[in-house]
């Protein structure tokens, strides 16, 4: 809260400051109207170059103080195209404005350029600043989830801090990375999660293969560009975005209380005719006579805080514009002891040295603490029975179950088992810590020499680096240390860098009704990475990770370097016709890769697009209600080199052996390698049509494609009688299709309300093409011809027997109540050969997000909702102890148990014969999501203009408030086992924007 009070202290300061005016010469005034000659209150007029600014009022009118010297306004207002407006002598200017394609004159970024969206002729997705922050998001990744179609978000658990995997279009490889590719201002490999999202201008999302083909190898998965603000002619313009809240536990599964366990542990068994094996403890009994339960929950979880704070300045002059941004991010976490800090510093300048050459740099730095607690605490408390007692001095007999006191904390609850301790003390950061410190480092430098008109060349270096250095201890007082072993203590140190040396040339020229843009870029890259790790247990005192040569002996000592390199020439042209009516890119690129076998470490990858503005044609101009169409196809390749960067060497390992009687050490093969491993390639065709209608207050666009790649990388699994279990080789073929639609509306829009729509919908159809040598399957793996990957191949449920049923449930050795599942040769045997089948997968059917805005006069709402169905997990809680209902030992979650009194049960008890039980554990992920909700209110003009302010807004916002799903456990977005887990959230924000 120090922090917050020094920024809030300096807002009040830079508030302060604002009241300075300037010079005021002459007024101009005027209003501003839509095309349909509708008043449009709150469009920003602005004096080109400056901050110096207004918003019109109710009316659509507005007054504005410039110099006599003023030459230019500039009009903006969401949803319309940016207007200016020359001053002559004239004082009053009414001006009316044209609604824009929603973004479709907007510049996105291509790779190793940019262009206007409307000129694409591959399948580009931008998600801008605007939209960005809107989510208060953590990290950055989290702002696209629900905004991009074809790109699956997904958190990786509920921890603060937590990362997201981003998948674009489907999985590709088998056994290998999936991961695209982010380019943060030119820099390759960076990390997303180190950036302040507030720093952001946009996010560009390449595809299709004509997109990524500039990328050659490094696009395979698709490329992510992240483009920060940077500075731009005109005074100093401060910025301060913030936020502050509380997360809240949410979501939760339905757990047993102690009256419920007693009676589904107990009671319900003797209905279902058998014997409880485990007993309660004095304590226990009376604990559940006295109607008392434990929400062992409840005591290790709470509200935290969440904060973010973030400052810039930027401006420029004719020759020189810079930016300037430090930021500050607390995530605390719902269990007790656990954060994520975050620090971010970024700079960034651009300077024209004279006319022919410019310079300039970006720099970014972040330095984060993430403390995550006990891997165990929150299984624990969902483990640990309701009927146990949290403190030693509740407990009746403690030689009754040899209980243990530390602090007042009864080590095993009053229970006589020892397989869970007390959550309160396992969550205690006095035994248990894990602590992670990032420092990271993204940085571009570059030089620009532009000769002559149309032609630049530029040499630009990149560098990212990463210093991560990871502790874990584990007192004696831990499940692991069982209360009796001494504390235990890991260690990581991983640093990893990367550099990329990029020379472009570059020529840009038009010849009448021809335009062309030339590029021919050399790029060499290297990666490093070098990590040390070391495991010690009997330490002698509780000294964390930070003394652990006080251990006589390490349990386990590593260290590892691996080093790899890309070199890669590329070219592409763009050219157009009858202004952009037609236009064609083509594409080359050809890559080496240090870590594929000698003859083939190069490949190309070519690729080629065309597209058509179908509007612009003659025939079109009687159609009034199109605005825009524009026709798009693309075809290319891509590969995959993203393998271990010694793969095509045989390793060695240590191999104990007998010596004439006595112990000796040697070296040995512990692996084979293919000296014939080359590229994954991937080839792709995408048809894209975009189209406005209305005046383009109705836009969309849709995407159909198909993608094959070809040579997989693949660990493919050996005989053990060849001496080893794999080898690294090329083998198979998997394909993605699929459709991705996007909608962008303006339902309403008057002069006082309006609102907008955007509504995104993928679907991606996954299917392995081959495997290679004619095999169809290879159940060990999970694999099969004609489906997809991560699918589910087990016995296909049918319900539970009943009673009426139990002579033919017999027949399977069976009983009522038990699984049943399906016979699929009517053969009468249940057998794993015949009867196995896929009953799902782990990619969802569909994707799809809707966000609807909402003005009214200076209020703003709106709300985000995101949806994946038909994914299916085998649910990880449920297929451990807490899915045991009616076992005793443990709790469980609170299912609609079978019982003979209670024949419409739909989850089996866990006492009788069962030997599909397992079944039950494949569930349905589908779920929705309402991301958010966000209330916000701009403040008056009139209001801010004595406080020399141009912008402030101030904004409630509810995160991640209601989920809809059938799924039992956590959230199932994430499937957690709870093991190294948090508990879902919600989050309560109050922030505010201010600009002046």
């Amino acid at each position: 809260m120090k922090r917050l009070f020094k920024i809030t202290l300096a807002v009040a300061f830079l508030l302060c400051l604002g009241n300075v005016g300037w010079a005021q010469n002459r007024t101009v005034t005027g209003s501003v109207s839509d095309q349909d000659g509708i008043s449009l209150p709150g469009v920003t007029v602005i004096e080109k170059g400056t901050t110096n600014g207004t918003v019109t009022n109710i009316d659509g009118k507005f007054s504005i103080s410039v110099p006599v010297d003023a030459e230019v306004l500039q009009f903006s207002f969401v949803g319309m195209k940016l207007q200016e407006v020359v001053l002559g002598s004239s004082s009053t200017y009414n001006v009316s404005m044209e609604q824009d394609a929603i973004g479709i004159e907007e510049v996105v970024a291509i790779g190793y350029g940019s262009m206007k969206k409307s000129d694409l002729t591959g399948a580009v997705a931008s998600v801008q600043s605007e939209d960005i922050l809107r989510a208060s998001p953590t990290q950055a990744v989290q702002a696209i989830q629900g905004q991009v179609a074809g790109v699956t978000i997904t958190k990786s658990n509920a921890r603060p801090g937590a990362t997201y995997d981003v998948n674009i279009r489907g999985l590709n490889s088998i056994d290998y990375d999936n991961t695209p590719l982010y380019v943060i201002d030119g820099v390759m490999g960076g990390d997303m999660n180190a950036l302040n999202p507030a720093d952001i201008k946009s996010i560009d999302v390449l595809k299709d293969a004509s997109s990524t083909a500039i990328y050659g190898s490094r696009g395979a998965n698709g490329v992510v560009i992240v483009t920060t603000k940077r500075g731009s002619k005109g005074k100093p313009q401060v910025s301060y975005n913030g936020y502050v809240g509380v997360k809240l536990p949410a979501h939760l599964p339905d757990f047993q209380n102690a009256e419920e366990f007693y009676q589904r542990c107990w009671v319900d068994a003797e209905t279902n005719g058998y014997s409880q094996s485990y007993t309660l403890t004095s304590t226990e009994e009376a604990r559940l006579d006295a109607g008392q339960t434990t929400d062992w929950l409840g005591e290790i979880t709470g509200p935290s805080l969440q904060t973010n704070h973030s400052i810039s300045v930027g401006g420029g002059n004719e020759s020189t514009s810079y930016h300037f941004s430090t930021g500050y991010l607390d995530e605390g976490g719902s269990m007790q002891e656990t954060q994520y800090q975050r620090y971010n510093i970024k700079a960034s300048l651009d300077s024209k040295i004279n006319k022919m050459v410019k310079v300039g740099f970006t720099s970014n730095y972040s330095y984060s603490k993430q403390e995550l607690g006990s891997n165990e605490a929150i299984r624990s408390a969902y483990r640990a029975r309701p009927t146990g007692a949290i403190y030693y001095d509740d407990v009746l007999n403690p030689t009754e179950n040899n209980e243990e006191d530390w602090n007042g904390y009864a080590c095993w609850m009053g229970i006589d088992d020892s397989q869970v301790l007390n959550p309160v003390i396992e969550a205690d950061p006095e035994n248990f810590q894990d602590e992670t410190r990032t420092s990271t480092f993204t940085g571009n430098a570059y030089v620009e020499f532009t000769p002559i008109e149309g032609l630049s060349v530029k040499s630009q270096i990149s560098t990212y680096i990463s210093n991560s250095r990871w502790g874990q201890y584990r007192g004696t007082y831990t499940k692991s240390r069982k209360t009796s072993l001494d504390p235990q203590a890991y260690y990581r140190n991983t640093m990893n860098s990367t550099y990329t040396l990029d020379n472009i040339i570059s020529y840009t020229k038009d010849f009448g009704e021809h335009n062309i843009s030339f590029s021919a870029i050399q790029s060499a890259y290297q990666y490093r990475n070098e990590y040390i790790y070391a495991k010690v247990s009997e330490l002698a005192y509780e000294s964390l990770w930070y003394a652990m040569g006080t251990s006589d002996t390490y349990d386990e000592l590593e260290t590892n370097l691996t080093e790899k390199t890309i070199l890669s020439y590329m070219a592409r042209m763009i050219y157009g016709f009858k202004d952009n009516r037609y236009m064609l890119t083509l594409t080359t690129r050809w890559d080496g890769a240090s870590q594929l076998s000698e003859g083939n470490k190069w490949d190309y990858f070519p690729s080629a697009a065309v597209a058509w503005r179908i509007s612009d044609e003659p025939f079109m101009e009687s159609l009034d209600k199109i605005s825009s169409a524009k026709l798009r196809v693309s075809y290319g390749f891509v590969g995959n080199s993203s393998v271990s960067a010694y793969a095509t060497q045989a390793t060695l390992s240590q191999t104990a052996y007998d010596f004439d009687g006595d112990d000796a050490y040697g070296f040995a093969p512990s692996g084979l390698a293919d000296s014939e491993l080359q590229w994954e390639k991937s080839r792709e065709i995408n048809i894209g049509l975009d189209f406005g209608l209305f005046n383009n207050r109705i836009t969309s666009t849709l995407e159909l494609y198909k993608r094959n790649t070809v040579d997989l990388i693949y660990d493919e699994q050996l005989p053990s009688s060849s001496g080893y279990t794999e080898v690294t080789t090329n083998v198979g073929e998997v394909s993605n299709k699929g459709i991705e639609f996007l909608l962008n509306t303006v339902n309403v829009k008057t002069s006082r309300f309006s609102w907008s729509t955007s509504l995104n919908f993928s679907k991606n159809i996954n299917e392995i093409v081959s495997l290679g040598d004619g095999i169809e399957q290879d159940i060990s793996s999970g694999l099969f011809v004609g489906e997809a990957l991560n699918v589910h191949y087990y016995y296909q449920m049918d319900g539970l027997w009943q009673e009426d049923e139990a002579t033919e449930a017999a027949n399977y050795s069976l009983e009522p109540g038990a699984v049943k599942v399906i016979d699929q040769n009517d053969d009468g045997e249940i057998t794993s050969d015949d009867d196995r089948v896929i009953i799902g997968g782990e990619q969802p059917d569909w994707i799809g997000g809707i966000t609807n805005k909402f003005t009214f006069d200076n209020f703003d709402f709106s709300f985000m909702i995101y949806t994946s169905q038909g994914a299916m997990y085998k649910n990880s809680m449920l297929s451990g102890t807490m899915g045991n209902v009616g076992k005793g030992r443990y709790n469980a979650l609170n299912l609609n148990m079978w019982t003979y009194d209670n024949p419409g049960g739909t989850w089996s008890p866990y006492g009788i014969s069962n030997t599909y039980r397992s079944a039950l554990y494949y569930q349905d992920a589908s779920y929705i999501r309402i991301s958010d909700i966000t209330l916000g209110y701009t403040v008056p003009r009139s209001i801010l203009d004595r406080w020399g302010i141009s912008h402030a807004r101030l904004y409630a916002q509810v995160s991640n408030p209601f989920i809809f799903t059938k799924w039992d456990g956590m959230d199932p977005e994430y499937n957690t086992s709870l093991y190294g887990d948090d508990v879902p959230s919600m989050s309560v924000m109050f922030g505010m924007n201010i600009t002046f």
